[in-house]
């Protein structure tokens, strides 16, 4: 099945801040929608779809972009996304100490088929598929730990025939038979390490890797050299502090200083010299030269996302790659909000950024299968701007991460509903925005048929979705709609859920300049960490059979060597087999 992506990833760019986020003044107007204008033409990333695995929809991006580089913007690319590598486990380690062994373990079985028994290994190679899309053994969207559909005897059969068969299990030079004894309640026990994160409870509550042995208690009064890119361990009574570094990653971006442009060389350089010393102000440089470097080829590598922590401080690494979208780069040009940006076409991803997960991708029929029923045909024909306008108006308008977990989420949602209307320049169907409200709320919905039932959420995008729920119904900007036996949330009037977002941008506003963690603590909690049972119900049952959500794979870059052995181009070609990619992945693990 083919599909397109709207847009692969948007680079936002941080302008200078703010005092606070833009303020959207609506147009008054009553005057009845103009008819449906051509929606803008712009160019797809060639993509396709390989297959589902556990509700998770598999989507392989092309690149015949990337030929037409220049020989030197190539090579920039295949070295960039080589120092972006580098992180892949890296992050798998952050997130759970658990998962590189585990991930050793199953690349060593899978390297050996043909000694595990048919049955078993199409049960191993489905949770493999689960673990490398999640990056670990917890569910990316809400923290919970995936069990395998094998037993802990099976996979003692699967690994002493492929230790058997001489493949590397990463054991490095344990017995086996311990090694899988230790990883018995990591992985069959659901009780062990259950969350990725906790919020509102003692660091050892949460499974990620950020913290060990270490209480928020004994964090009191401690003052952390790289918050950002380190881990806390304690050593008897001392909490010390245990900076990541990347060397291999520093060996890649020197490698690509020859063929930069002066742009990109002063953001490689420092991001270099980022990944060799650990030192925070280096990768602030780099930061600060990637927000004017605009170029054929962007690249970025860090500890960008927070989201895991439960006290919002430290960072999952991530990197990516992309080549200039100039269509759409224009169309965001003309948004003067708190960031730039610059719409890419995705040629690579590593660490927390891979597999990106609905990066502005149209599945058809996922968010109409929520909709108000009179209003499907429309929401169909605008989905794919729609999805633009949201990602552009989210991002661009964002403001720098906050330490109070969810609440970033809540604000971004927030602004660009509130901006909506007073940037048409990014919406210039007018039919198209009058839609706006009710896409919007529809995704709430398809979000909380993903969210668990009755757990607390954890997950800091399903959270301010809850809380945004809360707020528009209360409003009343958004009310329960009864049509054909089905309910569907409707939006009466358009002015009224504008007027909502802005009173909801003021509010988190308040509570972000104040850094009032009590406040937002109580509106989280009350408002934010559960769903309606009903909703969750109703939405899971109409979107039975469409995958909850989607994993968009990078092309593959591949080095061009010459007689000697030594790069001198690169070549991008889209994953064929989502098995294989898996083994080349892990192979550096």
């Amino acid at each position: 099945m083919g599909a397109g992506l709207a847009m692969a990833a948007v680079a936002c760019k941080s302008a200078p801040a703010r005092t606070s986020s833009p303020v959207a003044h609506p147009r008054q107007s009553s005057a009845p929608a103009s008819p449906a204008a051509p929606l803008p033409a712009f160019a797809a990333q060639p993509a396709t779809r390989l297959g589902e695995t556990s509700g998770i929809a598999v989507v392989a991006l092309g690149a015949p972009q990337f030929s037409a580089l220049p020989r030197d913007q190539r090579l920039v690319a295949w070295y960039a996304s080589q120092a972006g590598a580098v992180g892949d486990a890296v992050a798998a380690e952050q997130g759970y100490r658990r998962n590189l062994p585990v991930i050793r373990l199953l690349r060593g079985i899978l390297s050996r088929p043909q000694v595990v028994p048919a049955p078993l290994l199409a049960r191993i190679r489905g949770f493999a598929r689960v673990v490398y899309l999640d990056h670990g053994l917890h569910d990316a969207e809400t923290g919970r730990k995936h069990v395998p559909g094998f037993s802990a005897a099976e996979l003692r059969i699967a690994a002493l025939g492929a230790t058997a068969a001489g493949a590397d299990l990463g054991l490095g030079g344990a017995r086996l038979e311990y090694a899988l004894r230790a990883l018995e309640g990591p992985l069959f026990d659901s009780r062990v390490d259950a969350q990725r994160t906790v919020h509102g409870a003692d660091l050892t509550a949460s499974a990620v890797n950020f913290y060990e042995g270490v209480t928020l208690r004994d964090l009191q009064g401690f003052t952390e050299q790289a918050p950002l890119h380190s881990r806390l361990v304690k050593q008897g009574t001392t909490v010390a502090e245990q900076i990541y570094r990347l060397p291999a990653a520093a060996d890649a971006l020197e490698r690509v200083l020859p063929s930069s442009a002066p742009p990109q060389r002063a953001v490689f350089e420092p991001l270099s010299a980022f990944f060799r010393s650990g030192d925070p102000a280096q990768f602030d440089a780099a930061a600060r030269a990637w927000t004017d470097a605009f170029g054929l080829v962007d690249a970025l590598a860090g500890f960008f996302d927070r989201s895991a922590d439960p006290r919002g401080r430290k960072a999952l690494f991530g990197a990516m790659v992309g080549i200039a979208d100039p269509e759409r780069t224009e169309a965001l040009e003309h948004l003067q909000l708190r960031n730039s940006g610059e719409a890419l076409f995705l040629l690579s991803a590593n660490g927390a950024l891979r597999p990106l997960q609905t990066y502005a991708l149209t599945l058809d029929g996922k968010s109409a299968a929520l909709a108000d029923p009179q209003l499907v045909p429309e929401l169909l024909r605008c989905a794919p701007a729609l999805r633009f306008a949201q990602l552009a108006l989210r991002e661009l308008s964002r403001e720098p991460a906050d330490a109070l977990p969810a609440l970033d989420e809540a604000l971004a949602d927030a602004n660009a509903s509130a901006l909506v209307d007073a940037t048409p320049e990014i919406l210039p169907d007018p039919a198209c925005r009058v839609l706006w409200p009710q896409f919007v709320a529809t995704g709430w919905l398809a979000s909380t048929a993903a969210a668990p039932e009755t757990e607390r959420l954890e997950d800091d995008r399903q959270r301010a979705v809850q809380l945004q729920l809360w707020w528009f119904t209360g409003k009343g900007a958004v009310i329960e709609r009864h049509a054909g036996g089905r309910r569907s949330l409707s939006v009466p009037d358009g002015a009224r859920f504008r007027v909502a977002a802005q009173e909801l941008v003021t509010l988190l506003n308040e509570v972000r300049t104040s850094n009032d963690a009590a406040r937002w603590r109580e509106l989280i909690d009350r408002h934010g960490s559960q769903v309606d049972p009903r909703w969750h119900t109703e939405a899971g049952a109409r979107l039975a059979g469409v995958p909850r959500r989607v994993a968009v794979l990078p092309p593959r870059l591949e080095a061009v060597l010459d007689s000697g052995g030594k790069v001198v181009d690169a070549q991008a070609t889209a994953v064929q087999d989502l098995d294989e990619q898996i083994l080349r992945d892990w192979a550096a693990y």
